[in-house]
């Protein structure tokens, strides 16, 4: 498949996308991620304000990311993103994010359900008034699995946030790339400076402004994190996360 035929988006790494290490934080790739698939969809005449117009939205399922380096502030990166068809409810959307010279420094599995915003249903694929182009034929890998905490795995409460307004976007709730701030927030540094090689999240409900989630991690096992948020009147799940550090350097 020609590669031109894909949307991309080209941009540079500025301050506000990068941590205390000067490295790309995950949630300003997720970030990115999102804004590359409205341009996709935007390029098809399928606009964001359009869909809001006629009460849909995009949720975020599931996330798979794999880290292959960690990119820097000011490198200048390009981000593909493709719709490669549709599994019931679901829409699949990869991405691949290089460097310059064209290497590959991450990529990124998706699942996305249509939301009647209105009714916060999910809705079927036929119920979108626009036609969506696909790339089938081009594929990064199978449907990203569902993240599911172990039921033995013990975990404590690393943190409790609240949602405000700072968190929400244009549906209403919690954008999905505070999601891996609030993984990430539940690392120490030692485990941050070894850094993360795969990030894998689920996304089981949305959360409001004003809305508190209470999130729990686990220890280090088979050099992965797992990571929990719950609300905390019901204790209901919002979103399970497994995050799989890089090996340790254990030449210093």
């Amino acid at each position: 498949m020609p590669t031109e035929s894909l949307y991309t988006r080209a941009y540079r790494i500025g301050s506000a996308d990068s941590d205390y290490m000067s490295l790309y934080r995950p949630s300003a790739l997720l970030e990115h991620m999102q804004l590359a698939a409205d341009g996709d969809l935007s390029s098809m005449g399928i606009t964001v304000s359009e869909m809001l117009a006629q009460g849909l939205g995009w949720m975020l399922l599931t996330t798979d990311l794999t880290i292959l380096r960690p990119a820097r502030l000011e490198e200048e990166v390009s981000l593909q993103t493709w719709h490669k068809g549709n599994k019931g409810v679901m829409w699949l959307r990869d991405f691949v994010l290089s460097d310059n010279q064209e290497n590959v420094i991450a990529e990124a599995r998706t699942t996305w359900a249509l939301v009647d915003l209105q009714k916060r249903k999910l809705l079927r694929p036929t119920a979108l008034p626009f036609e969506v182009r696909s790339h089938p034929a081009r594929s990064l890998g199978d449907i990203p699995a569902k993240v599911s905490l172990p039921d033995s795995l013990q975990t404590w409460e690393a943190d409790r946030f609240e949602v405000r307004y700072s968190s929400t976007d244009s549906n209403g709730h919690m954008n999905n790339a505070g999601y891996a701030d609030l993984c990430c927030d539940t690392l120490t540094t030692e485990e941050l400076e070894t850094g993360i090689r795969r990030l894998q999240i689920s996304y089981h409900r949305e959360v409001r402004m004003q809305e508190q989630v209470v999130v729990e991690r686990s220890a280090v096992v088979d050099n992965g994190i797992w990571v929990r948020g719950m609300a905390p009147e019901d204790r209901g799940t919002i979103f399970e996360a497994r995050l799989t550090l890089n090996e340790a350097d254990t030449s210093r």
